[in-house]
């Protein structure tokens, strides 16, 4: 449904409750000793609640959207007969992508509840290059949603979390954090498997893949995220210290570990 005729529909969540999120918090136990309800309204700068607010509904759907990546990839996975347990790793990622939505949803909704954000879910999965063979589907969605995208937001989550100063952020922060460097790492370990079964075109086509998702990020260092606006640094925004450590990551932690797997980046077209 939507309320515009011709619009997006709104990106809205729901839980069932009962056995299933009983099950989801046995996997992932904890949340309920967050500090719920300890947010002090009235001691924060409306304008930087805002951008809070904003910075959480989009983090909200990106988590979304990392599942649906990260799902994708485990079909992938299992289509190329990739180790099992990194195939498993990959399955329970998604585990990990949904508690993640589920807690930064909450916490949007202690800051004031989340903005309007528009997106048709059934565009959410990613797709990969039509007619490839099954390892090559999987390499092109390990590379950008693991090597590329996961890589990034380690550093960028990592500096939002140093500059936290409000409790239930950082506890939120803390378990998002601790997430991210298995979400990073799953894509290396499949090029453990796949890269010498690669030929050089494909090698080629990879490292196109990779640049073109980089740039898709560049925004986040190149430009201020908020236009002038109080960026809301205690309540899980970045600095410049945090945009300069994502221009550094694409550098060392993808571009460089590409390279030894013969995934050459042309570095100087990241920001051309």
């Amino acid at each position: 449904m939507t309320d515009d005729e011709g619009a997006a529909p709104l990106f809205t969540l729901s839980m069932r409750g009962g056995a299933p999120e009983e099950r989801l918090h046995r996997r992932r136990p904890l949340a309920d000793e967050m500090p719920w309800g300890s947010i002090d309204h009235a001691s924060l700068d409306p304008a930087m609640l805002e951008e809070a607010r904003k910075v959480w509904t989009n983090g909200t759907f990106t988590e979304y959207a990392a599942a649906a990546a990260f799902s994708a990839l485990t079909t992938a996975l299992l289509e190329c007969g990739a180790p099992v347990d990194v195939i498993a790793m990959a399955a329970d990622i998604v585990v990990d992508e949904m508690h993640h939505v589920e807690l930064s949803a909450r916490l949007t909704t202690e800051l004031g509840g989340g903005v309007p954000y528009r997106f048709d879910l059934g565009l959410v999965s990613p797709v990969t290059t039509p007619g490839a063979r099954p390892l090559l589907r999987a390499a092109e969605l390990a590379v950008t949603t693991s090597c590329v995208s996961e890589s990034l937001s380690v550093p960028a989550m990592g500096r939002s979390r140093a500059l936290a100063t409000v409790p239930l952020v950082r506890a939120v922060l803390d378990r998002l954090v601790a997430d991210e460097g298995p979400h990073a790492r799953i894509g290396w370990y499949f090029l453990d498997f796949a890269a010498d079964q690669l030929t050089g075109d494909e090698r080629r086509h990879l490292a196109e893949l990779a640049l073109s998702t980089v740039r898709v990020y560049r925004h986040l260092w190149q430009e201020d995220p908020c236009d002038g606006c109080a960026p809301p640094l205690g309540l899980g925004g970045h600095d410049a210290r945090g945009r300069a450590a994502l221009r550094k990551a694409v550098e060392m932690t993808i571009a460089k570990p590409l390279a030894e797997y013969g995934i050459v980046l042309d570095l100087a077209a990241v920001d051309a």
